[in-house]
């Protein structure tokens, strides 16, 4: 291959001059030299701190369960610990795993309403986490997230499958009044009601491109 200095074109030909200065071309090494970047190495995040907040938090468990057996009593303030200490746990690893702030935001809810419920049979006396804390939980969530979709209809499969799962959860009031286990009936009605609502105008109110996004989206 030749080479012009003055233009800085090669040619794979037989030309003796420069198409563009008549200059000549000189012969270029059929070794090229090249310089290679070193690769980059991703730096890995330690997990250090990780495991040691979770290690730190089983030993807080197993500490006060010895504690509180060691009364001779019946387990009673090392559950409602234990059950914090888990919470913290699970709530750390929710918020750390990668995802959309909307899957975090119901994961978060349904983890604290369990959480809330525990303690509730922890402490012998759930009917305040059952009556109260479930129904309006999931109502106001269900209501964020209706309004996420309403408000940004372009991203709106990003929460879709949040509402469902939220909407899906909403039933379990109403059949928690059935089966005469709530005391206070009006909440689970109201949450019942809402996700009824809200599961057929999933059903029913979405146009044709969007039922056939889910429908791909989910291969049905």
């Amino acid at each position: 291959m030749k080479y012009c200095k003055s233009c800085h074109v090669h040619y794979d030909t037989s030309l003796e001059h420069c198409m563009l200065c008549n200059g000549d071309l000189e012969k270029e090494n059929d070794c090229v030299e090249t310089y290679k970047f070193p690769d980059i190495e991703k730096k890995k995040t330690s997990r250090f701190f990780h495991r040691l907040f979770i290690f730190m938090n089983i030993v807080s468990v197993l500490i006060s369960l010895y504690v509180d057996y060691l009364d001779g009593l019946p387990l009673t303030w090392s559950l409602v610990v234990s059950i914090t200490n888990l919470y913290a746990v699970v709530m750390f690893i929710l918020l750390t795993v990668p995802t959309i702030w909307t899957s975090k935001l119901t994961k978060s809810i349904i983890v604290t309403v369990g959480m809330l419920i525990l303690i509730g049979l922890a402490i012998r006396d759930h009917s305040w986490a059952l009556d109260y804390v479930l129904p309006f939980a999931v109502i106001l969530n269900i209501l964020l997230i209706t309004i996420l979709i309403i408000v940004n209809k372009k991203k709106w499969f990003d929460y879709f499958s949040s509402l469902i799962i939220i909407t899906i959860i909403g039933f379990i009031p109403g059949l928690l009044n059935l089966l005469n286990v709530t005391h206070v009936t009006w909440p689970s009605v109201a949450c019942f009601s809402y996700s009824l609502v809200t599961l057929l105008g999933i059903i029913f109110l979405p146009s044709k491109s969007s039922r056939e996004e889910f429908r791909r989206r989910f291969h049905i």
